[in-house]
C-alpha cells in the first residue's frame, strides 16, 4: 500500500517538473519572438536610412544623379540612378534600379512630408540627390506592428539622415520674407 503512494507521489513530482519546464520555455518564445519581430522592424528602417545614405554619398562622389522612390500603391521602395531623365515611377528603366525593397504590416509606410510642407500618402514619394546635396530634405514616417510611429529623417542643409522615435518636427527653410533684415 506504501508502495501505491510512492509511485503516486512520484508521478505527481514528474508532471509538476514538466509544467513548470513548459512554462518557461513558453515564456522564453514568448519573449525571443517579440524581439525578432522588433528587430526586424528596426533591421528593415535602418536598410532604409541606409539606402538615403547611400544615395546621398554616391551622388557626392560621383557626382551622378539618384533618386529614391518611396511607392504607396505598389508599397514598395526603390533606389535608381537617373540617367533616362525624370520619368513616371512606372517608366523607370530597369537598367537604372539599383535596389527595391517592400513594406509589410510590420514595416508600414504611413505618409511623407518634404520640408516644402507638401505632404503625401497616395502619390510616389521621390528624394532627389545630385552632387550639391537632396533637392527636398523631409521626413518619412513608419509604423511597426504595433501602430507606434517612427521617421527617418533626411535634412537637405547637413545631409544628415536619422531614425527617430515618433512624428517629429522638421525644420522648414525660411521664406524670403522671414531672411530679410
Amino acid at each position: 500500500m506504501v508502495r501505491k503512494n510512492i509511485k503516486g507521489a512520484v508521478l505527481a513530482e514528474v508532471v509538476m517538473i514538466v509544467f513548470i519546464v513548459a512554462m518557461f520555455t513558453s515564456i522564453v518564445i514568448f519573449n525571443l519572438a517579440g524581439r525578432a519581430y522588433e528587430s526586424g522592424f528596426k533591421a528593415k528602417a535602418h536598410d532604409l536610412a541606409k539606402l538615403f545614405k547611400m544615395a546621398v554619398t554616391s551622388a557626392a562622389e560621383s557626382g551622378r544623379r539618384y533618386e529614391v522612390v518611396l511607392d504607396f500603391s505598389s508599397n514598395s521602395y526603390l533606389l535608381r540612378e537617373i540617367t533616362t531623365g525624370l520619368v513616371a515611377v512606372e517608366d523607370i528603366a530597369e537598367e537604372e534600379i539599383i535596389i527595391v525593397g517592400d513594406f509589410d504590416d510590420n514595416f508600414q509606410l504611413s505618409y511623407v512630408m518634404f520640408d516644402d510642407g507638401e505632404i503625401t500618402n497616395e502619390a510616389p514619394a521621390l528624394f532627389r540627390v545630385g552632387k550639391s546635396g537632396w533637392q527636398y530634405g523631409g521626413k518619412v514616417v513608419l509604423l511597426d506592428g504595433d501602430g507606434n510611429e517612427h521617421s527617418i529623417v533626411i535634412n537637405r542643409l547637413s545631409r544628415m539622415i536619422e531614425i527617430v522615435r515618433g512624428d517629429p518636427e522638421i525644420l522648414m527653410p525660411r521664406s524670403e520674407e522671414e531672411m530679410a533684415f
